[in-house]
């Protein structure tokens, strides 16, 4: 990726992080950029392209790190715990102001991202899951496929209603406790003994 465009991008990403999308504009971001608007549409066409480009990148940052973590030869209920690291440190900047503006204005980006962030954790769960269940720290008759799809609707689906609301369930506390409920459903009794030590270790 060319310099100037990375730092459009990840200028884009503070400033949506910051701000939500919607209010921020193609002028607020040449501004931070120090460049002028002319030349801020010689790398992107518009908002819409700015924020899938936005988005994608941030999304292959996180899969590298995901899987820079898969390689490094831990057992299955490590990778676990890591992973939870690198997600709680994204919560810790998370704005839902971002992700309303997104599900609102942008339906289509949004649908998009959902996707790719779907399979992402699909295809991870099921290789996390196998790899347990090889190692003896997850129970042998565990249903892969669905236990796999159960996390998708956890960490992608977005619900919003008088009883449940996605957002409280965004806070690191909150998603801690929903991982030692999944950890407890899956794991043997040595996988859960592991698990305890190693996330008390990482706080």
């Amino acid at each position: 990726m060319d310099e100037p465009l990375n730092k459009i991008i990840e200028t884009a990403a503070d400033l949506y992080q910051k701000f939500g999308i919607k209010s921020v504009t193609m002028d607020d971001i040449a501004h931070e950029c120090m460049i002028s608007k002319k030349t801020l549409y010689k790398y992107v066409n518009d908002k819409i392209d700015l924020l899938q480009k936005t988005i994608k990148f941030e999304f292959l940052k996180y899969g590298k790190v995901f899987k820079e973590i898969s390689g490094r030869g831990l057992n299955a209920v490590e990778e676990v715990v890591e992973i939870h690291k690198i997600l709680t440190k994204m919560l810790k900047i998370y704005n839902p102001a971002a992700e309303y503006d997104l599900l609102k204005y942008y339906p289509v980006v949004h649908r998009e991202f959902s996707e790719q962030k779907a399979m992402q954790v699909y295809e991870m769960m099921k290789t996390n899951l196998q790899k347990g269940i090889d190692e003896g720290l997850y129970c042998k008759d565990i249903n892969i496929e669905l236990v796999a799809k159960q996390r998708v609707i956890f960490q992608v689906q977005k619900i919003e209603n008088s009883v449940v609301s996605y957002k409280e369930f965004m806070k690191p506390k909150a998603v801690k406790y929903m991982l030692l409920y999944h950890m407890r459903a899956i794991c043997t009794p040595k996988g859960l003994e592991m698990f305890k030590n190693k996330i008390k270790d990482s706080e």
